[in-house]
């Protein structure tokens, strides 16, 4: 489900990079990523994307994405019984192979409008499109980008569209998962070295919103059964952001953002994040960013069940936690290094990207019965425009 949440906020990203003043140059993305954590959960995922401007007025987009993933709790199979839903029976696997093979397709389009009352506005399309051996999905995002104000003033008027389906080997069903999401963006220039974001946003996800692969075990006199999770058949998300970009000096910027988070799970959020950038040469910037979070648990979590009840989970992003991501970011343009091959070329862009991060929920997670998850996150990308 993390997934599915990850590639919709991609998707949002990947039309809200737009800007109504120019549309995207003739670009070349190549990215490897990875992530690693001590929950035994291994993820590398490289990507393509290609856009290319067709007239002065639009341009498509093509990408692609496959993940290959491993782990320890996808390779626990528990055959849950019919009637009772319960079981004692688990059997696992433990070799190197992949878990999960996913492949994700995109194609996008940007359109500048040339008359009416939006003349100067930019309009998205992003379609999307994943597959995995137990999970598919198909979203459709689209996003208006107007400017005010003599191009001070930023409006964005965002909305997705998904439809997911479910389909776990380890069981004998197939469900149905719809969201639905809508997001709205004002930026405003305050001054030549100032500009503010505030982002508003609302979700709603209807159908099945559980893990299949998750259980909740409960101790029913001398034996341990074994249930599937339930959670609610809808979840409405709202949030409220503020971003603040500030120039220090000639040759740094400070980034500082705060986003306030609430579901009719009883989730609240706060999230507050701070990065600095600096030219460390005309061709080199360095980035250092951290990132906080802490929420409430959802009514229904707990950590343990008595008995069965109408919604039961063991996710424990569900769970009272707190988590910090420290970033470390290096971009360098090409151009500059006349004596080095590969950096001559001025159309040439690398950017190396690390992250650290910690996660501490209340109670331990299902699986691993850890409280504390450890996570790297790594990506290299290669940007050329032609």
């Amino acid at each position: 489900m993390v997934k599915r949440l990850l590639a919709i906020c991609c998707l949002l990203l990947a039309s809200g990079s737009v800007s109504a003043q120019d549309l995207p140059d003739n670009e070349l993305q190549v990215a490897i990523n990875s992530y690693f954590d001590n929950f035994n959960v291994k993820i590398v995922y490289p990507t393509i994307s290609l856009t290319r401007r067709f007239s002065d007025s639009s341009t498509v987009n093509v990408r692609y994405l496959v993940d290959v993933i491993s782990a320890a709790s996808m390779r626990s199979h528990f055959n849950v019984d019919g009637v009772t839903s319960a079981t004692e029976q688990e059997d696992g696997g433990g070799d190197d192979r992949p878990d999960e093979v996913r492949h994700e397709f995109g194609l996008g389009v940007n359109e500048l409008l040339a008359g009416g009352l939006l003349k100067g506005g930019i309009f998205s399309l992003n379609a999307l499109y994943s597959r995995e051996h137990d999970y598919s999905s198909f979203t459709v995002a689209s996003l208006l980008t107007y400017l005010l104000a003599k191009k001070n003033t930023t409006l964005q008027f965002g909305f997705v569209r998904s439809w997911d389906r479910v389909f776990p080997q380890i069981r004998t069903w197939t469900r149905k998962k719809d969201v639905y999401t809508y997001s709205f963006n004002v930026t405003q220039t305050l001054s030549p070295i100032f500009i503010m974001q505030v982002i508003l946003s609302y979700n709603d996800s209807r159908g099945y919103l559980a893990d299949p692969y998750q259980v909740v075990r409960i101790i029913e006199g001398d034996r341990v059964a074994t249930y599937e999770t339930s959670h609610p058949d809808r979840r409405i998300r709202k949030a409220l952001g503020l971003r603040l970009n500030y120039k220090v000096g000639a040759r740094a910027a400070l980034n500082f953002g705060v986003r306030y988070y609430w579901d009719s799970w009883d989730v609240n959020s706060l999230t507050t994040h701070i990065k600095y950038q600096q030219y460390l040469h005309p061709a080199i910037i360095l980035g250092l960013g951290l990132r906080n979070y802490i929420q409430d648990r959802a009514y229904f979590f707990k950590a343990q069940y008595r008995r069965p009840e109408l919604y039961m989970t063991v996710d424990t992003k569900l769970d009272e936690l707190y988590s910090n991501n420290y970033q470390l970011k290096l971009s360098i343009h090409g151009g500059y290094f006349k004596n080095i091959p590969f950096f001559r070329d001025e159309k040439l862009q690398l950017n190396f990207i690390l992250n650290f991060y910690h996660r501490h929920s209340a109670t331990p997670d299902w699986h691993s019965r850890l409280k504390n998850l450890y996570a790297y996150m790594m990506s290299f990308n290669i940007r050329y425009h032609f």
